[in-house]
C-alpha cells in the first residue's frame, strides 16, 4: 500500500527533527568537553566537524534560519577561543581558521539571499573582534 504525500512528508519532517535533536545532543557533548580548561585541539576539531554536519543537515532540509543560526553561533563560540588566552597558540591559530570558514560560509549564505549589509557586518565584526597577531 502506498503512502499518502501527507504521511510521506510527516514521515520525513519527523526524520529531520530525530536528526536534528540527536545531532543537538552530539554538539551540547562537544561543547562541554570544549569548556574544559584542559581541551585539546582534536576536541576543538571534533567541535567543529559537529557544528557544520549539524549546519548542513538543516541546509540540506531547507530549514535555512537553523542553518544560519548554527553556523554563527559556531563562529562566534571560535572568535571566543581565538582570545581566549588560556589557549595554547596552536589552539588559537586553528581557531582563526575555522573561524574564518566558517565567516565565508555566512558571507555566501547572505550574498545569495542578497543581503549585503549582513554580510558586510559581520566582515566588520570578525575584524574588530579577532587580533592580527596571534
Amino acid at each position: 500500500m502506498a503512502l499518502s504525500i501527507n504521511a510521506w512528508l510527516q514521515g520525513k519532517i519527523d526524520e529531520y527533527k530525530f536528526t536534528v535533536r540527536d545531532a543537538t545532543v552530539d554538539y551540547y557533548m562537544a561543547d562541554a568537553a570544549l569548556k574544559r580548561p584542559d581541551a585539546d585541539i582534536s576536541q576543538l576539531k571534533g567541535y567543529n566537524s559537529l557544528c557544520l554536519d549539524r549546519a548542513n543537515i538543516c541546509l540540506q532540509n531547507g530549514d535555512d534560519p537553523s542553518y544560519l543560526h548554527a553556523l554563527c553561533k559556531l563562529h562566534n563560540r571560535l572568535i571566543l577561543e581565538i582570545n581566549n588566552p588560556q589557549r595554547n597558540e596552536l589552539f588559537r591559530i586553528q581557531s582563526y581558521h575555522f573561524a574564518r570558514h566558517t565567516l565565508k560560509m555566512i558571507c555566501r549564505y547572505y550574498a545569495m539571499m542578497g543581503i549585503w549589509d549582513k554580510a558586510t557586518a559581520f566582515q566588520t565584526d570578525f575584524v574588530k573582534r579577532v587580533p592580527f597577531q596571534l
